[in-house]
């Protein structure tokens, strides 16, 4: 979500060129680009790569390709579509330290989410240095709780932060609407105490007349 990727598309080497039009489609596509017909023209060789950035909100994109291949002055016509499921991800984040006086290459460095395995990052860090390393889990929409990230390496040598584990919340709503309501209704009890403080000096000014 509100990311960019490339996709590819491959045409056997039967044309003496050929083009490709791309066209971007979908439910909601605030964010994404591009949002009108792409072409790739008069290739010869090589495959056709569009780039394509996601929408900032989760939704299914329809991709619509069509090749025209040239053959010995014929042209030939072919269609494909595809869909992509944009979801919404979470980063999560690691720290580690090498205190070695080596060069470690090849690290895997996990990531667990509520002890369920949620995919890695291969990494180097050179010697006695620290290196901050983020994940983009696909994670969805994650539902209202507390999560717990367990973070591992394949090497006993470098060393992970706090532990190698941390939590974070997901709040459903505003966290802070409570405090916006609190604020309005002070608000307006001191509107009201206004009112009758003025009317209160305004009654007591008030001239008496006698008979």
């Amino acid at each position: 979500m509100n990311s960019s990727f490339n996709y590819t598309v491959y045409v056997q080497d039967v044309f003496s060129n050929y083009s490709v039009a791309m066209i971007v489609s979908g439910y909601n596509l605030t964010g994404a680009s591009p949002i009108s017909p792409t072409y790739d023209k008069g290739i010869t060789t090589g495959p056709a790569v569009f780039t394509i950035k996601a929408p900032s909100t989760p939704t299914q994109l329809f991709l619509f390709f069509q090749v025209i291949g040239n053959l010995r002055g014929k042209l030939f016509y072919y269609n494909l579509t595809s869909v992509v499921n944009v979801k919404s991800y979470t980063i999560l984040t690691a720290t580690i330290r090498n205190p070695t006086d080596f060069n470690m290459t090849a690290l895997n460095v996990t990531f667990s989410v509520n002890g369920k395995y949620v995919g890695s990052e291969i990494v180097n860090i050179s010697r006695n240095s620290t290196k901050n390393i983020t994940y983009e889990w696909v994670s969805g929409s994650l539902p209202t709780g507390i999560y717990t990230v367990t973070v591992s390496l394949n090497n006993t040598l470098v060393q992970l932060s706090n532990g190698g584990s941390y939590t974070f919340r997901v709040q459903e709503g505003n966290p802070f609407i409570s405090y916006i309501y609190i604020g309005v209704l002070a608000f307006l009890v001191i509107i009201f105490a206004v009112i009758l403080i003025s009317g209160y000096y305004a009654r007591k000014r008030r001239p008496k007349w006698k008979q």
